[in-house]
């Protein structure tokens, strides 16, 4: 094993527990220690959820079977791309309509406040996610292109070398309805979002307890809506490129590709930071839970032995 497989071994070995205890964590937070569930409680558990299963499907086959030889012996390449590729997909997609259901908090409060307590809603939306991100999975296994060996030779994927006629509208339709369309979805959400707050602010009508509450929360949802796109971009622009230049006809370096697959395994731990970990009265649950607790008391506890 060369150190550059190493190396790579360890970063996704770091990221596959990172997001195996964040996205646990939680999950258990919401589950048992948050009271009143709202939709968007519902839907980071869905989104951490997704990205549990994305991490442990994803990560740990590349970890022991990282070869072309042994990819191509088992049955993983289709059957891991596939669960991998709509699990992401899933993903960006909860980010989207995540994106919009803080859009229409912030703009229309009484409508979500009325709507987004029905089972009904909730179940919908979650629905759509979980359809739309598996139905574009679903299209290579049936026919419509194919998964193949990745271009670093290190994991399953798209087929980025166009190697059937059908692959290059696969590659521009993915390109455009799971990359260009969410990533508009969630900066119009940013923009609208945005702009709503600051008209709010300079009318100056709201001057009530009441109204203050409100205020924190529209500042909680702006910050989580900007934190949430700028992460997007970030992580699933280099996945972008690979794209552009297949469709080019150039076939992308493998370095590329390689980048572009770390920074997407990242995504399964900037979800659940974005959504939970900077949240104030998440961070409150989290500290008073025992381990946590536990931990916290040794820690300070420890300094003082020294001074002894």
């Amino acid at each position: 094993m060369t150190s550059y497989e190493i190396a790579a071994n360890i970063f996704y070995s770091t990221v596959l527990v990172v997001s195996v205890i964040l996205n646990t964590t939680a999950c258990y937070i919401i589950l048992f220690k948050v009271k009143k569930k709202e939709l968007t409680h519902i839907f980071i558990i869905s989104l951490s959820v997704t990205n549990l299963l994305e991490s442990v499907i994803g990560l740990i086959p590349q970890i022991i079977i990282s070869s072309e030889a042994k990819l191509e012996k088992t049955p993983l390449c289709i059957t891991g791309s596939f669960a991998v590729f709509g699990f992401a997909v899933t993903s960006i997609t909860h980010l989207s309509i995540f994106s919009l259901v803080r859009t229409v908090a912030i703009k229309y409060p009484i409508y979500y406040f009325k709507n987004s307590k029905r089972f009904w809603c909730r179940a919908t939306l979650i629905l759509i996610c979980y359809c739309y991100g598996f139905s574009w999975a679903i299209f290579p296994v049936i026919g419509w292109s194919k998964y193949e060996i990745d271009l670093d030779k290190k994991r399953c994927s798209l087929d980025w070398r166009m190697t059937r006629p059908d692959s290059l509208s696969y590659i521009l339709s993915i390109l455009i309805f799971c990359n260009f369309l969410p990533g508009t979805l969630i900066a119009i959400g940013l923009y609208i979002s945005k702009k709503v707050i600051y008209r709010r602010r300079t009318c100056k009508l709201r001057k009530n307890e009441n109204n203050r509450s409100i205020d924190l929360l529209e500042k909680d949802y702006l910050r989580v809506c900007f934190l949430s796109s700028i992460l997007f971009f970030a992580i699933w622009t280099p996945y972008a490129v690979v794209g552009i230049l297949a469709l080019s006809k150039i076939v992308p370096p493998p370095l590329l590709v390689t980048t572009a697959a770390m920074f997407s395994k990242i995504s399964t731990i900037s979800n659940v930071l974005t959504n939970c970990f900077i949240n104030t009265s998440f961070r409150k649950h989290l500290l008073n839970l025992k381990i946590v607790r536990v931990f916290l008391n040794k820690k300070i506890e420890s300094p003082r032995i020294e001074d002894v």
